[in-house]
């Protein structure tokens, strides 16, 4: 048996383990809103950076597509240009063959020819001319005549040229509508690409945040799974205390009141029973009743 000093010893040991218990206990609990904090953190950089990953995705798609626009729309800008430079030598190789036909015919405008012999014609047929005059005139207008019929050919090439001019202006107008949307695409596709790389340095550093947090939240671990052990240390160090105090017959105050607890428990199990199966409560039956509905 243990001596009264021996005992005393104990049980000062005994509050001091407790105590340290409770300190350990209360630091793991603060350890542990720390955790819990960081993990709450962790996760609104986890949600940031998902959202940002998306835009990101966006961005890209978009500078693809406008790319992809703006390098169609050079493919077909030099198909339009080629065609432009045949159109070109057509206009050139047909101008060229309507010179030498007024060359040959001695016309140089068969549209002012035929005003001019509309205008002899009206002349010869109201103003009052000799005989003579009327002769010379219609010979000339018999030349003019035959000048127009052969300048028929010349109006065939003009038509052509017309054509040409009409599908000049339409390819400069297509030309000139490519222009503006490669413009338009290009500019909207570099600041998609200028999103783009700003979204991806937001992702690194929100990583990088992110890697710090789960820097902290392993240290907190490790510092949390110290205390843990240092609890159980402790415990085991409390439990030996209380089995030599309890080989020595030392009640401690909280087994009493565990014991009393336990015991209270019982009774009110018992009393509960007795409800149910409709037996005779006794007088403390009914104390214990009335405690459990306080």
């Amino acid at each position: 048996m243990l001596s009264d000093i021996e005992i005393q010893q104990l049980m000062n040991e005994l509050n001091t383990v407790k105590n340290d218990i409770r300190d350990l206990r209360a630091k793991l609990n603060v350890q542990d809103r720390k955790k819990e904090d960081l993990f709450r953190e962790r996760k609104r950089l986890g949600s940031e950076i998902h959202s940002k990953i998306k835009n990101a995705t966006d961005f890209k798609e978009k500078r693809n597509s406008l790319t992809s626009i703006v390098k169609n729309i050079k493919l077909s800008k030099e198909e339009l240009e080629k065609r432009l430079e045949e159109i070109d030598l057509e206009v050139a190789k047909l101008r060229d063959e309507r010179k030498k036909l007024l060359e040959k015919i001695g016309v140089e405008d068969p549209g002012m020819l035929k005003k001019n012999i509309k205008k002899l014609e009206y002349t010869v047929e109201t103003e009052a001319i000799s005989f003579e005059k009327e002769k010379e005139l219609m010979k000339v207008l018999s030349k003019m005549r035959k000048q127009l019929e052969k300048a028929s050919e010349v109006h065939v090439l003009e038509k052509k040229l017309d054509i040409c001019f009409r599908d000049l202006r339409d390819i400069r107008a297509q030309l000139d509508m490519q222009k503006k949307i490669v413009q338009h695409s290009a500019k909207e596709s570099q600041k998609h690409h200028v999103e783009l790389i700003e979204s991806s340095k937001d992702i690194d550093d929100l990583r990088s945040k992110e890697d710090v947090l789960d820097e902290h939240i392993a240290k907190i671990k490790g510092e949390m799974n110290e205390l843990i052990i240092l609890v159980d240390q402790k415990s085991d160090k409390l439990n030996e205390i209380k089995q030599k105090l309890s080989e020595n017959n030392v009640q401690l105050k909280e087994d009493v009141e565990k014991n009393k607890q336990d015991l209270l428990r019982q009774k009110d199990t018992a009393v509960q029973e007795k409800l149910k199966t409709g037996k005779k409560l006794t007088t403390e039956d009914l104390l214990i009743l009335q405690r459990t509905m306080r």
